[in-house]
């Protein structure tokens, strides 16, 4: 009889265990809105001069729903190319500011048909689009290291680049 009683007290423990795991799971669902806008400069070391770019990535999650804009620049300002991402929010923690995404949709526009690609633009978009093709999406995440949302900035790491960025936060 108290082998019986050991067991049901076992049986319920790990139940009442597995239900808290359960809800703990789902009651941090992704409920995303957030809006970043990074700049960067892109410059090749060992090409000319004129081979310098500017970069300006918005990153825009809103509920489960991902859309990215890369959008390149030449030295002088004037718009070069672009990449357009749009995918969904697969994982990730609103309260550790995580964001896994799956990219699904990949959308290329050239400015400037004779101007010299941008490396980076190039080995992003065939990235991207090798992953797709291979693998039927392109994973990315992001992840807030520092989030001053009074000054309005972020500093983000990003994966699978492994670059950390400055973002400007918008409202």
């Amino acid at each position: 009889m108290n082998k019986f009683y050991f067991r049901m007290i076992n049986l319920f423990v790990l139940l009442l265990l597995v239900a808290v795991l359960v809800s703990n799971r789902y009651s941090d669902s992704m409920d995303a809105d957030l809006t970043l806008n990074c700049r960067n400069e892109l410059y090749d070391r060992n090409g000319p001069q004129d081979a310098r770019h500017y970069l300006i990535a918005d990153f825009v999650l809103k509920q489960d729903q991902a859309s990215i804009s890369y959008r390149y620049f030449g030295h002088d300002g004037q718009a070069h190319s672009r990449i357009s991402m749009t995918g969904q929010i697969v994982d990730g923690s609103l309260k550790q500011n995580i964001f896994e995404m799956a990219i699904d949709e990949v959308n290329t526009e050239y400015y400037q048909a004779d101007a010299a690609p941008v490396p980076h633009m190039q080995y992003l978009n065939s990235f991207a689009k090798s992953n797709l093709a291979n693998v039927g999406s392109h994973n990315l995440t992001l992840r807030l290291l520092e989030r001053n949302d009074e000054a309005g900035y972020a500093a983000v790491f990003f994966q699978p680049s492994n670059a950390v960025c400055g973002c400007r936060l918008v409202d």
